[in-house]
């Protein structure tokens, strides 16, 4: 009887080995899996930012003279041309005063003339001597200070000549307007500064953006690179540009440094207008007809069963395939039972070395390692195979365990 005890005590004790040992396997064959696929495409490296459309040249146009505005002869939108009158302003009282100021002249010129007539007579009288000295220097400064006030006069009259030019506002360049500030009668006053009338853009066939780069982003931007964009007005429409400028002075926003970038736009069409928020994509680089698989994928974590199963098959790959700066690192991390767990079994990698799983023609978990590219937030580009295996378009490749 006790040697029977012994017998089934030994078998439940077997069986209890065998089961504890074989169990992980049966997990792992039971398990059903989600796929995600390898296939071919273009990929973007896109740094993304926003913007403001502006036109590349824009004029203030101003009155440098306080006064009434007496008549506007454009409007928002028209096309104007350099040298064309936009705005009057009254004349009366500017014209008053020229004619005052060219009376003034007119008594300065007589008084000069009899200031010079007396003194070349006194000249002669001293020369004579039949004046004295003190006689001869009076009639001199007579005469200079006559000639002083009627060079004053004679600016006071160009300076309001000057003025009464000003009275007439011109545009300094051929372009659109943008801006009109000013009504017919309104007073301006030109004290401390020169009040705005009008904007001018100069040509809306182009354009310019100014967009906010981040710090972080900066170094990736180039003069002469590529970008992309969209309105809000067409936003399945999209717009082209390119970096012209890269402007060095640092902006803060929101406690975080910005660089301004700006970037020449083509507007024929005259979609496109001044004031636009822009939304942007900086082509950093481009990759055409490449291998691409599934974030999903790389994300993917397996369970503790999947991860004893393939220990010796992760430590047997990374000695074989992976080089030598990382290999003992990677294969040290997978040997520590503690920091062997699904969150940071690859911890070890580089950013541009990752892992996928597979199941083998046999149905068999197996597990590769590949090179990374170019990066998006939904794809990312195989540049090789490790172990120079290469997938082909089509291949299944594990991104996640079926909940049952």
């Amino acid at each position: 009887m006790k040697k029977w005890r012994w017998v089934i005590l030994g078998g439940v004790c077997i069986s209890a080995l065998i089961y504890f040992n074989v169990k992980p396997t049966l997990k792992v064959k039971n398990l059903e899996f989600t796929y995600t696929i390898l296939e071919k495409g273009n990929i973007e490296s896109i740094v993304s930012s926003t913007g403001t459309l502006e036109a590349i040249i824009t004029v203030e146009v101003g009155t440098q003279i306080s006064g009434t505005i007496k008549k506007i002869y454009v409007d928002y939108n028209d096309n104007v041309i350099a040298g064309q009158l936009l705005a009057e302003m009254d004349l009366r009282l500017l014209n008053t005063n020229l004619n005052n100021a060219l009376a003034n002249l007119a008594v300065c010129t007589s008084q000069l003339n009899h200031a010079n007539d007396q003194f070349n007579r006194d000249k002669r009288l001293f020369e004579r001597g039949v004046i004295s000295e003190l006689e001869y220097q009076n009639s001199k400064y007579n005469f200079e200070q006559a000639e002083s006030v009627k060079k004053a006069a004679l600016a006071t009259v160009k300076n309001i000549q000057v003025s009464i030019s000003f009275a007439h506002i011109r545009s300094p360049i051929n372009g659109t307007i943008t801006k009109r500030s000013v009504e017919e009668g309104q007073t301006v006053a030109a004290s401390f500064a020169t009040p705005t009338m009008f904007i001018i853009a100069e040509d809306l066939s182009k354009m310019q953006i100014l967009a906010d780069v981040d710090e972080s982003d900066i170094g990736y931007i180039n003069n002469g690179m590529k970008a992309r964009f969209t309105v809000q007005t067409y936003p399945k429409k999209e717009f082209y540009g390119q970096v012209s400028q890269i402007r060095m002075q640092p902006i803060k926003i929101n406690n975080v440094v910005n660089y301004q970038v700006v970037i020449d736009v083509d507007n024929k069409e005259k979609l496109l207008l001044p004031g636009m928020t822009a939304s942007i994509e900086f082509i950093v680089n481009v990759a055409n007809n490449v291998l691409l698989i599934n974030n999903s994928a790389l994300r993917f974590r397996p369970n503790e069963a999947m991860l004893n199963e393939m220990k010796p098959i992760l430590i047997a790959k990374g000695k074989a395939f992976l080089p030598d700066s990382i290999q003992q690192d990677f294969i040290a991390g997978i040997k520590n039972e503690e920091l062997y767990l699904s969150a940071n079994f690859k911890k070890k990698l580089p950013t541009k070395i990752d892992g996928i799983f597979m199941k083998n023609e046999k149905g068999k978990l197996e597990f590769k390692f590949i090179e990374i590219g170019m990066k998006t937030g939904l794809q990312s580009e195989i540049k090789s195979f490790l172990d120079s295996i290469t997938l082909d378009e089509g291949t299944k490749v594990i991104n996640g365990i079926k909940s049952k």
